[in-house]
């Protein structure tokens, strides 16, 4: 009879112990996976953004040089 209040609750909190170990690898995991995801994001980011420059400059650029052009022929 005292063994089974003693047992309870040691196997209670060995198996309470065993849950939170494999809950906290489990996030481990988790987390490292979402770090490679942003890392991954983060690249193709500054990619993206270094191919939106140059498009950005090849669209602009021969504006540029039309409305140059123009303000030379009105005398601006």
């Amino acid at each position: 009879m005292v063994l089974e209040y003693i047992v309870g609750p040691v196997l209670a909190l060995l198996l309470g112990m065993k849950f939170s170990d494999y809950k906290q690898k489990q996030c481990k995991q988790t987390m490292t996976e979402l770090q490679a995801k942003v890392e991954q994001l983060e690249k193709h980011n500054s990619e993206v953004e270094q191919e939106l420059a140059k498009k950005v400059m090849a669209t602009v650029l021969p504006v540029a040089k039309a409305v140059n052009k123009l303000n030379q022929q009105v005398g601006l």
